[in-house]
């Protein structure tokens, strides 16, 4: 049983620093980050005068060189008194594919007297290659769980969310103009969740692919929505994998439709309740809703070592790379990729991170050349895995920052590298200072070795 409890433990830990929310809002907010595909990245953060809550929420760009390109604080997004959480809580940034990009955050309300939830509101707004805001709106009955954000292919964006107090998730287009092309309300899927927890891809096409996890069944369903705002497979989703199974993750196959890992649950023996190891498989699912891979999918890791937790990108090639935390005689971080059907292309699974102490949030990109990009959180350490498995930065990585790492996140530096951000604790827990690194494709640092601190 104590297999399970880790396995839960660690899952709960990489979860909420990664696709999941923290429940209520974090204390300190996370810097979201996205690439310009040109090794340059655009930021969103926040500055805020502590004696008073009020709060100025900023853009900035970044070139590939490590210059403000915005100006010294950037573009102002937002500002006002932030009472009950910060704009920055819950903030989406996504690239429009030309040098610009959308921004997607929470604004709290003033509370009043006598309720017991805060007020929100949510807002989209698109700023140009030049730093310029061409539009801003409201998006009107959004939750806060809004976690992720896919472009559609068009410079607008698709976002996944559930309706206030509502369990069931849909999906809410957002074209370049800052038009509902899917209506205010968007689209529902017939999936069922009562957290954030879930995963979602671009089709490649204009559209949208969801998997979820329906709480108290251990089961993982799958949806496509395509450009023209309708729900192409069968209803309530297909099933991913028979069995129980937890831990979702997806992207597209290049070819519109979707490959899934995730943590295949295996009961405990001997009439003891819950499970007590799991393994990691993996599924694909072709754009018409077919399952590829088999009632179950493909198995990636399985045997006693107890292994959890999956992240997966695409290898560009219609396969994908999957990382999973190891739990052995210690615990580690092993990736494997694996091609359109399903065979492994690494004889070995290739081992990462090892730590005697534990391991927690491993951020993981595609390095667009069919490899892989890790961050190993405690260390504060990047790797790059090639195509044929091989680490280009040394047995031990790139260190990233001498500096403590508070929700860190990755993206792409569209030039084989990582663009990271994270927040850094200033006093006690009440104000943070945000940093964003650059390591370009050879494992350098362009950008120094402390990072770039966007609010000094």
């Amino acid at each position: 049983m104590w297999r399970r409890v880790v396995i839960g433990v660690l899952t709960v830990a990489i979860l909420l620093g990664a696709s999941c929310l923290q429940a209520g809002s974090p204390v300190i907010p996370p810097t979201a980050i996205a690439g310009d595909n040109s090794g340059g990245a655009i930021v969103v953060y926040e500055i805020q005068r502590m004696s008073d809550s009020y709060v100025q929420f900023y853009a900035q760009k970044i070139s590939p060189e490590g210059d403000f390109l915005w100006g010294e604080k950037g573009t102002l997004i937002d500002s006002g008194y932030a009472e009950g959480g910060s704009f920055a809580s819950y903030t989406i940034i996504v690239s429009d594919g030309s040098g610009g990009a959308i921004v997607i955050w929470i604004e709290f309300l003033p509370q009043a007297e006598g309720e017991l939830t805060p007020s929100f509101q949510t807002y989209v707004a698109k700023i140009d290659s030049e730093g310029n805001v061409q539009w801003r709106r409201e998006i009107p009955g959004v939750d806060p769980g809004v976690d992720q954000a896919v472009l559609d292919g068009l410079g607008g964006v698709i976002i996944a969310y559930r309706a206030p107090y509502e369990e069931n998730i849909s999906v809410l287009k957002i074209d370049a103009e800052g038009n509902l092309p899917w209506g205010e309300d968007g689209v529902s899927l017939n999936l069922f969740g009562y957290d954030s927890c879930r995963d979602i891809a671009s089709d490649n096409s204009g559209g949208i692919i969801v998997v979820q996890q329906i709480p108290g069944e251990d089961i993982i369903s799958a949806q496509r929505v395509n450009s023209e705002a309708n729900i192409l497979w069968e209803a309530g989703g297909v099933q991913v994998c028979a069995g129980p199974a937890e831990g979702a993750q997806v992207v597209n196959d290049g070819a519109g439709g979707a490959i899934i890992a995730y943590m295949r649950d295996i009961p405990c023996e001997d009439g003891k309740y819950g499970y007590c190891d799991s393994d990691i498989y993996a599924q694909r699912i072709d754009a018409e809703g077919n399952i590829l891979w088999g009632s179950d999918g493909m198995p990636i890791c399985i045997g006693p070592s107890t292994p959890n937790s999956p992240k997966v990108v695409t290898d560009g090639a219609g396969g994908a790379v999957i990382l999973f935390v190891f739990l052995g005689d210690y615990a580690a971080i092993h990736a494997q990729r694996i091609d359109a059907d399903g065979h492994k292309l690494w004889n070995e699974d290739v081992e990462l991170w090892k730590s005697d102490y534990g391991l927690s949030v491993h951020p993981v990109v595609s390095d667009g050349s069919g490899g892989a990009i890790s961050l190993w959180y405690y260390g504060a350490r990047a790797q790059r895995l090639d195509a044929a498995g091989r680490k280009l930065w040394g047995p031990d990585g790139t260190p990233l920052t001498p500096r403590e790492m508070y929700l860190p996140m990755a993206v792409q530096d569209g030039c084989g590298g990582v663009l990271i951000s994270w927040s850094a604790i200033k006093f006690g827990r009440y104000e943070a200072s945000y940093y964003v690194q650059r390591i370009d494709g050879e494992g350098n640092l362009p950008w120094g070795g402390d990072g770039i601190l966007l609010n000094p």
